[in-house]
């Protein structure tokens, strides 16, 4: 059971990586912060992969027994790429979305 939530975990950090790559790929204005934001999750994601491809190959048996500690450790990276993968969609769309409110309202006052 615990292989599939690890490998449920690596997907979820692909499918994070995936959208910071669309996120740098788009050409559009943005503030630094973002992009730093999107870097910083990039790259802790790209850490978290190394980290389980590590353990898959040294040390498989720490990812696939059911011990609570292993499931603490899947769990809270599968929790921190949910939100990763939240914030990157909110940055991809969000300031579209808050720029046409603000031109929406310039024009009505």
């Amino acid at each position: 059971m615990m292989l599939l939530i690890s490998l449920g975990a690596v997907v979820a950090y692909l499918l994070v990586l995936i959208r910071c790559v669309v996120f740098a790929l788009d050409p559009k204005d943005r503030r630094q912060s973002d992009n730093a934001e999107v870097g910083y999750i990039l790259c802790s994601s790209l850490l978290l992969l190394i980290s389980y491809a590590c353990l898959w190959v040294f040390e498989p048996w720490k990812l696939t027994n059911n011990s609570t500690y292993s499931a603490m450790f899947v769990g809270f990276t599968i929790f921190n790429a949910a939100y990763f993968f939240r914030r990157v969609g909110a940055l991809i769309i969000g300031r579209d979305r808050r720029r046409g409110v603000r031109r929406v309202r310039e024009a009505h006052e």
